[in-house]
């Protein structure tokens, strides 16, 4: 197989911007997975409040579900900007999987001890579709997709990606710097205008439009792909596009102004790719640059380490407390902060006793043996 490269093609890349770390897209993780708890919060949290009220929060949360999209696009942007010159695809795969899967385990089987309390059954099928990381290939299966942890869904996804990575970085860096933009202007366009065939498709395939547009790992690729051509051109110094603030604000009006405005099946990310795209480019250039930045604040930084921990935790976190508090349920803001801080506290457990020390683990004896130069 081909061995995975980190530079584009155009010209070669100066080794400060290759050892440049990109403490800002840590830090925007964060924000990320908040915007996905505030959603699942809102939407999905057995609070009690005046009908009014619940569908105010629900309306101001719609557009958090573009944050996955954020998150597959910061993905594809930052598995590029690490890659190891004359990395192989299975030592690539090896520390995915070591990133990724234990911390997945971990919560699979609490999600499991929460069905078991809250007394609902444990159904085998779905169970091992959680375990494999196939439930996003199931077709109008809400219950396997959300079976068990139901944020793991994007896992799915995101090993799908992990597996077309080594054969797609190769493809990408042999454009040329306008075959680069091409791409990236195609990328955003098809996420765009996808939501526009859905009805087609529905009735060609019999699949609804969420699992089209939402689930689906190859269709989700593309923003994955998208990650990956943007890094290209940020670390080629090619990139010309918006400056952070004016990034920050197109994001914020396509979160909570435009999500609300278009067609529901144009709110998961039709959106939002855009602004997104803008807002990776500008602050990985901003750290690159040296400028300053409050993303890069050592609490945000440590806040963003934990994110992927915390987006694994906060949903069941939310169900468990359902369960528990559904004969004296809580004001929206008390139940928030009981949820935030157990949810908190879950994830930086998670992180510091499941998800280092298996990254540490899995890959020691890797590491002790010689790399290729």
């Amino acid at each position: 197989m081909t061995p995975i490269t980190d530079t584009a093609p155009s010209r070669p890349v100066t080794q400060a911007v290759v050892q440049t770390r990109l403490d800002s897209l840590t830090g925007l993780r964060w924000y990320a997975a908040l915007l996905i708890f505030c959603y699942h919060f809102a939407h999905e949290s057995g609070y009690t409040t005046s009908a009014h009220r619940a569908e105010i929060l629900k309306k101001i949360t719609l557009g958090g579900p573009s944050a996955v999209s954020l998150f597959f696009i910061l993905s594809g942007f930052v598995l590029v900007w690490s890659a190891r010159i004359g990395d192989r695809p299975g030592s690539f795969w090896r520390r995915r999987f070591a990133r990724i899967y234990p911390s997945h385990a971990v919560t699979f089987l609490v999600a499991a001890l929460l069905l078991v309390w809250e007394g609902k059954p444990l159904i085998s099928s779905i169970a091992l579709g959680n375990l494999s990381l196939t439930q996003a290939w199931i077709p109008n299966r809400a219950d396997w997709w959300f079976g068990f942890n139901g944020v793991s869904w994007s896992l799915s996804c995101e090993f799908f990606f992990y597996f077309c990575f080594p054969f797609l970085v190769p493809l990408l860096r042999r454009l040329s710097v306008r075959g680069l933009w091409t791409t990236l202007i195609a990328g955003n366009l098809a996420v765009i205008l996808f939501p526009f065939l859905t009805n087609f498709l529905e009735g060609a395939t019999g699949w609804n439009s969420k699992y089209l547009i939402y689930m689906l790992p190859p269709v989700r690729l593309v923003e994955f792909a998208i990650g990956i051509v943007l890094a290209l051109l940020v670390k080629g110094g090619h990139w010309r596009g918006p400056g952070t603030v004016v990034s920050l604000v197109l994001s914020g009006i396509a979160v909570f102004v435009l999500s609300l405005a278009v067609p529901y099946v144009f709110h998961w990310n039709a959106c939002t790719v855009i602004p997104y795209t803008f807002l990776i480019a500008a602050l990985a250039r901003n750290d690159v640059r040296g400028k300053r930045s409050l993303l890069r604040h050592p609490v945000l930084v440590y806040l963003g380490e934990v994110s992927f921990a915390f987006y694994l935790t906060h949903e069941m976190v939310i169900f468990g407390l359902n369960y528990f508090l559904a004969p004296h349920p809580l004001s929206p803001f008390a139940q928030g902060a009981l949820v935030m801080a157990i949810s908190f506290v879950s994830a930086v457990l998670l992180h510091a006793y499941v998800e280092k020390p298996c990254v540490k683990l899995l890959m020691a004896r890797r590491r002790a043996r010689p790399q290729p130069a």
